[in-house]
């Protein structure tokens, strides 16, 4: 034994209740010692690290796991740290920061998250606190195939700087292809606060058992499909799918709320099509990430071929050399709106090179869908409900990436995915708080999930679902499980929105506004909104009949009835999974 036993105890005694910096000032002034010649080594005072504060504001979760990868590697550093929702964050409490971290996302024409939504009015407001003792760095995520891309990134980084902080590093303007550069920013900031070698930034987030997070976009679990169902009838104008899928031995935990991400592959007969039509071949060799795929392999599995954007359009234009491709004409505004790759390639062909044109391409992300099952009940298993997207434009019928590909499985076929943790839906705490939930379509899918984990933990009551599909007979999804769960007692109210079966169009919104005073009632006895559908239309209707329903029935100006609910946002009475 190295020390003995009087030895052993002192360490110990030693090593109790210390701090993480004392620690690593222990661990160096004891190599000092073993170092120095003399048998005694020049003590310096611990380093000085600063207090830094980590704000976080997400929508699908992506920024929510780079600000908590910062945090960990911060922590592992010894660096005093914290991490904060904007939800949850006054902008008054800025007076008292020295080091700020800002990870947001954009979702949309520019929005901000709905986490965002209060702090970032604050701080833009004009009674926003001076910042001229702060530091600061902005990582912004967004989409840039849409014009505001990463929107709420920079005017966070432009409203900080007007108020008087200083930037540690330049604001990172962060793609759908984002992990590159969280990784790169987390490191650069590492060093500036620790002025020590960055180190790796693999450790896991604490949202969710740590085996979830092991699967990732570019690690996926491959996942057993059990079982397809239709869940619409004949005579429907669509199908709409339920896929249950096997996640024994992965380790994955989830939450009702949370959200799967499925990888697909691309249409092969829209790849063969591509192919023909740029006059490749389709065993031609290319390189993605030091990695050899057939061009044909490439396109199937690894690149977006179906969507493309203006900065796209650049690229190709310059890429081509077509100096007289004007990305401002209708003709490519029709194309980059209701076209694909394909679209484009035919009416502007050029020559390129396999990998020239792997080089121009997006690689092709997941697809996110609410989770529609329980653990408590089905514990090795993850479901999902999925709308075949199909349509014509510009004279061709498109097709879903992912909800077609799914489609053409049967089961046995295996499902690449991984988990991604939604906080910003999720149960109360409190299991007799009353719940309203809005879903239209495919948007029921969560609820499901929360009625089934209130039913497993013998939670009866308390909750209100508003449902809106086409025609009763052909589109009500799980209407067997919303008639087990209402004769139980689990599911409280039911109100039905079918807009085709008579010559009004019938929403949710118009079952809302004909529920106003329960509704009001249920609010002001502390009930929770849920809202889980389509962010432009569905979503936006919804909100504006609870203004309405506040108005007549609160007495409230349409401001007073807005502060009303951005207060519940704030409280998390009012979450929304939106899309």
């Amino acid at each position: 034994m190295i020390l003995n036993e009087a030895q052993q105890k002192l360490l110990e005694a030693s090593k109790e209740n210390a701090t993480t910096e004392q620690l690593i000032w222990l661990s160096g002034y004891f190599y000092g010692l073993a170092n120095d010649k003399n048998g005694g080594a020049q003590i310096s005072a611990p380093k000085s690290l600063p207090n830094v504060t980590i704000l976080y504001a997400s929508e699908t979760g992506n920024a929510a796991g780079v600000a908590q990868k910062l945090h960990d590697q911060l922590a592992k550093n010894g660096v005093p740290v914290s991490i904060n929702n904007m939800l949850d964050y006054r902008v008054k409490g800025l007076k008292k920061e020295t080091h700020v971290m800002i990870v947001a996302s954009t979702y949309g024409d520019g929005e901000a998250p709905d986490e965002a939504l209060a702090f970032y009015n604050a701080i833009m407001g004009d009674k926003a606190p001076k910042l001229d003792h702060l530091s600061f760095a902005v990582f912004g995520l967004g989409d840039s195939s849409y014009d505001l891309y990463c929107q709420t990134g920079i005017d966070f980084d432009k409203r900080f700087a007007e108020l008087g902080a200083s930037r540690l590093l330049d604001r990172v303007n962060a793609d759908v292809e984002f992990e590159e550069d969280a990784e790169k920013w987390i490191n650069e900031l590492s060093e500036i606060l620790t002025h020590t070698e960055s180190q790796a930034t693999d450790s896991t987030t604490s949202n969710t058992a740590s085996a979830t997070q092991n699967w990732s976009e570019s690690k996926p679990f491959s996942g057993e499909l059990l079982n397809i169902i239709d869940l619409t009838d004949d005579g429907s104008e669509k199908n709409v799918w339920h896929l249950e899928i096997g996640l024994d031995e992965s380790g994955i935990a989830y939450q009702p709320g949370d959200i799967v991400a499925l990888l697909p592959e691309n249409d092969s007969d829209l790849v063969d099509e591509l192919i023909k039509a740029t006059g490749l071949s389709s065993d031609e060799s290319v390189t993605i990430k030091d990695e050899t795929y057939s061009l044909k392999e490439a396109l199937t599995q690894k690149l977006d071929i179906t969507a493309i954007n203006k900065k796209w359009v650049e690229s190709y234009a310059n890429q081509t050399k077509q100096i007289d491709l004007d990305v401002t004409s209708n003709e490519v505004k029709e194309i980059i709106e209701g076209g694909d790759l394909l679209d484009f390639i035919q009416a502007y062909p050029a020559k390129l090179t396999a990998q020239a044109l792997v080089d121009l391409l997006r690689p092709l992300r997941s697809r996110q869908y609410s989770i529609a099952s329980s653990q408590a009940v089905y514990d090795d298993e993850v479901h999902v409900t999925v709308k075949q997207v199909e349509y014509e434009s510009l004279n061709r019928v498109r097709k879903g990436v992912c909800s077609n590909w799914l489609a053409r499985l049967t089961e046995g076929d295996r499902v690449p995915l991984y988990i991604k943790p939604n906080t910003g839906f999720k149960l109360p705490k409190d299991d007799q708080a009353k719940i309203i939930m809005v879903g239209a379509g495919t948007g029921v899918a969560p609820f499901r999930s929360f009625l089934q984990e209130r039913d497993a933990q013998g939670i009866k009551g308390n909750t209100w679902l508003f449902f809106g599909e086409q025609h009763f007979y052909t589109d009500f999804l799980y209407q067997l499980e919303w008639q087990k769960l209402v004769a139980s007692g689990v599911l409280e109210n039911i109100s039905l929105a079918f807009s085709r079966d008579q010559a009004e169009k019938i929403y949710v919104q118009n079952r809302l506004l004909e529920q106003a005073q329960s509704l009001f009632e249920w609010l002001e006895q502390g009930a929770y909104i849920y809202v889980c559908g389509d962010r432009n239309y569905m979503a936006k209707d919804v909100h504006n009949a609870f203004v309405t329903i506040l108005v007549e029935q609160g007495q409230k100006t349409p401001e007073e009835a807005e502060a009303y609910l951005q207060d519940l946002v704030t409280q998390r009475r009012y979450q929304r999974d939106v899309y």
